[in-house]
């Protein structure tokens, strides 16, 4: 019997395609960068590519996160704030392709869901799951399940208001906490005073390097993503929240400021021992909860 899920974890700026085991073990990988301006026929030529270049692993069903809204009932990916494509039936597309069952969400309910069943929140029923990447999302998993909300888009922190009047936000919104905490956003604000367009990670080196100015930008970063995550647990009376994605493998950079802003808006008395964690799964918890999302929804054949 074939054991192998086949993952796709679409992304913003890059896919990844992967085999995985039920146990979420990553056996391969096929990664691409997309080109500027990218289209859905761009996505799914990658995706189609990775998949024969994967498919000796027999895969039995497939998984697919999506970057922005997606209604997990019919598998259709609604609208990317980051790229702008939307109206896609994602999970029709690739299942034609592979004739495969296939099953798709938000990447950050299914990183949610491999955080739950793969990481540090195998006992904790209710805990908020952050992505920090291109983009900003959360994922709630409350009372021992995925909380997808009444049109299957709850759990959108990055659209928080952070700060009022502040830096569009590519929702058309000011001032959301993706514009000013995201990958993106921190390099687009070091380019803005430094003249210099690196990627987000080189900007995390700089900054443990003693760059002041990439310091301060990853600590204000902190900082907007510790006031977003308060407003959440003032909200749900949770006592647990999680970071992941790849801008939040500099966690060093984050959590310091993070958790003291955290802490200064949270009604303490409500929400005492509330703590941030970092993703055990880290920057593949998109791609391991494509497995995660398989195992909840399909009975292996």
């Amino acid at each position: 019997m074939n054991k192998n899920i086949f993952c796709v974890d679409i992304g913003g700026s890059k896919l990844i395609c992967g085999a995985l085991n039920q146990d979420g073990k990553i056996l391969d990988t096929f990664r691409a960068e997309y080109p500027k301006n990218y289209t859905v026929d761009t996505v799914t030529t990658l995706i189609l590519e990775g998949y024969r270049k994967l498919k000796q692993y027999n895969f039995y069903a497939c998984g697919v996160a999506v970057p922005g809204l997606c209604d997990f009932a019919s598998g259709r990916w609604l609208y990317s704030p980051f790229s702008g494509l939307g109206d896609i039936p994602i999970a029709q597309l690739i299942g034609h392709m592979t004739k495969l069952p296939t099953f798709a969400d938000n990447d950050v309910n299914v990183s949610a869901l491999a955080e739950r069943r793969f990481g540090v929140c195998k006992a904790i029923d209710d805990f908020l799951w952050i992505t920090v990447s291109n983009g900003i999302g959360g994922g709630l998993y409350l009372n021992g399940k995925l909380y997808r909300g009444k049109s299957l888009s709850a759990g959108e922190i990055g659209h928080f208001v952070v700060e009022e009047g502040g830096r569009k936000c590519g929702c058309g919104n000011y001032g959301c906490l993706e514009a000013h905490a995201s990958g993106a956003s921190i390099t687009e604000i070091y380019y803005e005073k430094t003249g210099l367009d690196i990627s987000a990670k080189e900007i995390a080196d700089l900054a443990r390097n003693g760059d002041k100015t990439a310091l301060e930008i990853w600590q204000s970063a902190g900082s907007y993503i510790g006031k977003a995550a308060a407003y959440a647990v003032n909200l749900l009376n949770i006592d647990t929240v999680v970071l992941g994605g790849g801008a939040a493998e500099a966690f060093d950079l984050l959590a310091t400021t993070a958790t003291e802003n955290l802490n200064k808006n949270l009604f303490s008395k409500a929400n005492p021992n509330v703590k941030i964690l970092h993703s055990a799964p880290g920057r593949y918890a998109a791609l391991m909860g494509c497995a995660a999302l398989v195992l909840e929804n399909k009975k292996e054949n």
